[in-house]
């Protein structure tokens, strides 16, 4: 009952609802089912596309992808440009992935880099995961490690994407915690502007994208 009355929440306001994916506890099968979907979502529905856009165009770039999950938009990258690709995130799971990237088990709230460390650091789907006040936070220490751009890609908190992802999981998603984490992340996800106010509050000077066909990427150039 209380997944349908999201489902009419007013989407005004980011959500505070939990997200499965977010509990490490969960079974590694799941979160190998879950990885395996979240790569196609990627692939097809932009995210890929959304980072890609936005990177410099320097001769083999090393690019940090903080919280980067099951590293398919890092691999994806790393497999179209060349570049120097290191995968950040606190579970260790989906880092085993990694094929052309450094894989770093740590916490993206506190990154273990010195200053101008990257010449691009990026997060894809990452940022709705957090509080506004850790968003912020985290915003901080990729500008801080950055030499050139700081990207972050997150989803467009829209009505149509919310349809549209609960439709698409419903039909076809084998994954219970897809089907659960997709529709509740658009409801944990940001309107252009909030990510605006983040990045002030970071004291970053970004600015806010929309990317085909619900993304947002916040860039912030040195």
């Amino acid at each position: 009952m209380q997944r349908s009355s999201w489902a009419l929440a007013s989407l005004n306001r980011r959500a505070q609802e939990d997200e499965i994916m977010d509990d490490l506890s969960q079974p590694e099968e799941e979160f190998a089912q879950a990885y395996r979907e979240l790569t196609m979502v990627n692939r097809w529905l932009g995210g890929i596309r959304a980072i890609q856009r936005f990177l410099p165009a320097i001769p083999n770039p090393l690019i940090l992808d903080v919280a980067a999950g099951a590293c398919d938009v890092s691999e994806a990258l790393a497999g179209r440009i060349s570049c120097r690709m290191v995968v950040l995130d606190r579970n260790a799971k989906g880092l085993k992935l990694s094929k052309r990237s450094l894989p770093v088990v740590a916490d993206a709230l506190e990154l273990p880099f010195p200053d101008r460390t990257f010449d691009v650091v990026m997060a894809s789907l990452f940022f709705h995961h957090l509080s506004n006040e850790d968003c912020a936070r985290v915003l901080a220490h990729m500008w801080r490690i950055a030499k050139r751009v700081v990207l972050v890609n997150d989803l467009h908190r829209h009505r149509l994407a919310h349809l549209g992802i609960r439709a698409l999981t419903s039909l076809f998603s084998r994954s219970a915690m897809v089907r659960h984490d997709g529709p509740a992340s658009v409801r944990r996800a940001f309107r252009p502007k909030e990510l605006e106010e983040i990045a002030w509050k970071a004291g970053v000077p970004g600015r806010v994208y929309r990317s085909f066909p619900y993304r947002l990427v916040l860039v912030a150039e040195k």
